[in-house]
């Protein structure tokens, strides 16, 4: 498959600069600037983290463990046919149990035992809706959601981080020129990066459910989002006598 290529894009949140009222003391009484700065940078998404699973019930332990475990292992044969790495899949839940007896101990119906299996599928963003589909018709019917992310997340950071300097500096210049005073050496700088992610198919597992289970009813199409990062600095320069 093509690599892809990052795109991000620059957003500006806000930028406040403050001229400090108050000196801040180092070597000597020393008046500064302080600016504060947020950006945001967002980019396609390049992974894909697929969380779905198969659920039946059958009123022994027995034929509910036996039925899920046939029908598990069709799903996952399916999904190494079509290419998917067997490390790329993960077990999260493996589950039996016995229905509870929703009626009051009067009533005459049996209870039923539920097994269910659900894995992670980690892919590439543009391999998520095959993997979807051939998991579907090999019989799975959760699709609980699709988490979407950068295949270089450190990267994202630096260029949100970047981006919040850059501009925290040039406000800092701008305000040293409104206020007619030299701008002097950096003091101090301090940063944070948050973490935003966007287009994350999340609550569509019982949607997914009901396109299983009706053959003649198009599937779901997902669509990769964006991922985003927001870095926001704070920096002090001192004031040149």
């Amino acid at each position: 498959m093509p690599n892809h290529r990052l795109i991000a894009c620059v957003l500006l949140l806000f930028a406040t600069p403050v001229l400090s009222a108050r000196p801040q003391r180092s070597n000597s009484d020393q008046k500064t600037i302080e600016i504060s700065a947020t950006e945001k940078v967002q980019a396609r998404a390049e992974i894909a983290a697929i969380k779905l699973g198969f659920q039946n019930q059958a009123a022994t332990k027995d034929a509910a463990y036996s039925e899920n475990t046939s029908s598990a292992n069709k799903i996952l044969q399916a999904l190494l046919d079509a290419g998917v790495p067997s490390e790329a899949i993960e077990t999260e839940t493996l589950n039996l149990s016995q229905d509870q007896e929703r009626f009051g101990p009067s009533s005459n119906r049996s209870a039923k035992f539920t097994a269910s299996q659900q894995w992670q599928i980690h892919s590439k963003a543009s391999d998520a809706q095959r993997i979807v589909d051939v998991a579907v018709a090999a019989g799975a019917n959760q699709v609980e959601q699709v988490d979407w992310s950068v295949a270089d997340d450190k990267e994202l950071e630096a260029k949100a981080y970047a981006a919040a300097l850059k501009r925290a500096k040039e406000l800092a210049q701008q305000t040293a020129m409104q206020s007619g005073v030299k701008l002097g050496d950096l003091v101090s700088i301090v940063n944070s990066v948050n973490e935003v992610r966007f287009g994350r198919a999340g609550g569509r597992g019982m949607a997914m459910y009901a396109m299983a289970a009706s053959p003649k009813m198009a599937m779901l199409k997902l669509q990769p989002g964006m991922v985003e990062r927001e870095a926001s600095v704070t920096v002090v320069f001192a004031i040149a006598p």
